[in-house]
């Protein structure tokens, strides 16, 4: 028991030490103070804090992470040291380009997979070098394979964390359509940090001069290393609220995950399934990105201008419209007994009774229901609702 928990210590090193972790945490900071600058610019009012892409970074992925490596390891799946290499590097020029979508299991593992099998077919082998004297190419192409099953699980886990979490906390915009009408949208952009401890075979580091530790079982033996797996998810909704689509996506990528995964364990048996997981994986989630973009840029814009009634695009946080329960997708048909139609006619409306307001509201499921509250001195002009006639300096484009 020592030796396995001085191993994961070791292993967690391995971890730590790998560049994609740091740039992945600067690119979530980036990315909370651009939200912030844009919704100020925007809105006139920060939604979140610039932490809440970094909390998400640090949440709900690192448990799951920890589930899923005691699954690979009772299981004994192997990888290449390369191919830890090999991933960590397509992550990296991910997270640089600023394509959050991309940082897909089902995308990334299928191109470090078809890298190593074609230097496993080539029989190429690494340069000469001190420094990479251990990213051999493995000797049998099953090696390759197993990868499959652990693209499966982290699958899994980019289903889960999409639909836990991608749908919380989007951020509102104001986009202009391409009939350059105004429209509200909502924007999510995530990473989530799913650590993995990866079992890799002590004749991958024979390279290494010896300065890796490894402990040995049942006469094999076998090195821990612990890798940040980074998954991201970026999309903007403008037809409904977005936890629908972000929902549907989920549900999508899980049933990918668990076809990939079966495929991979078939792969035991049957070495070309292997290949076909790595085919379905990348050809499945490019489909879905797709699909998902379709509905989103093709379904038409819901947060728009109504005839009768004030659309809620988003509420501010700690703010009267919040503590009455109002939703964003609900249209204010009343505010004190008076018809609005616009920005303009709200607030007018509400200097009719600055310390009370009733509110007919009509709900996402066309119900009417009312709402009031008594108001107080130093709250929000308009209650702390963002309507799409906001007054804003710049328009973001209409793009998904």
């Amino acid at each position: 028991m020592n030796d396995w928990i001085q191993e994961i210590g070791n292993g967690a090193l391995m971890g730590l030490i790998n560049p994609v972790l740091y740039i992945a945490i600067l690119s979530c900071l980036l990315a909370g103070v651009l939200r912030v600058k844009r919704e100020r610019n925007d809105l006139r009012v920060s939604m979140l804090s610039p932490l809440s892409e970094l909390k998400s970074f640090t949440g709900l992925g690192i448990p799951i992470g920890l589930v899923l490596s005691i699954v690979v390891l009772a299981a004994g799946i192997e990888v290449p040291v390369i191919w830890i290499f090999l991933v960590s590097a397509i992550m990296l020029i991910s997270i640089v380009s600023w394509q959050f979508r991309i940082l897909s299991p089902g995308l990334v593992m299928p191109v470090a997979a078809g890298l190593l099998y074609a230097l496993f077919a080539f029989e190429l082998t690494m340069p000469d070098w001190d420094w990479a004297a251990f990213l051999e190419i493995p000797a049998e192409a099953g090696l390759i394979g197993l990868t499959s099953i652990i693209m499966g699980l982290l699958l899994f886990a980019e289903g889960l964390l999409i639909r836990l979490n991608a749908g919380k906390k989007t951020s509102p915009r104001i986009i202009r359509t391409s009939r350059g009408l105004k429209a509200g949208a909502f924007f999510t952009k995530r990473l989530w940090l799913v650590p993995l401890f990866l079992l890799v075979p002590a004749g991958s580091l024979e390279g290494a001069g010896g300065w890796w530790p490894v402990f040995t079982y049942n006469g094999s033996s076998w090195a821990i290393f612990a890798v940040p797996f980074i998954l991201g998810f970026q999309l903007t909704v403008v037809h409904d609220l977005p936890e629908r689509i972000i929902k549907q996506t989920s549900q999508e990528i899980l049933w990918l995950s668990a076809l990939v995964t079966v495929l991979g364990a078939a792969g035991f048996w049957a070495p070309y399934l292997f290949i076909a997981s790595f085919a379905a994986a990348f050809a499945g989630r490019i489909f879905i990105a797709l699909r998902t973009r379709a509905i989103c840029r093709h379904s038409g814009y819901h947060f728009i201008n109504k005839e009768k009634g004030v659309m809620i695009v988003d509420i501010i946080p700690g703010t009267p419209a919040e503590k009455m329960g109002l939703q964003r997708g609900e249209v204010i048909q009343k505010l004190n007994g008076i018809l609005v139609r616009d920005e303009r006619e709200l607030y007018a409306a509400l200097q009719k009774n600055r310390a009370h307001c009733k509110l007919e509201v009509l709900d996402f499921q066309g119900e009417i229901r009312f709402v009031q509250r008594a108001l107080y001195e130093g709250q929000h002009h308009q209650l702390g609702i963002i309507m799409v006639e906001d007054r804003i300096r710049h328009f973001s484009s209409d793009s998904a």
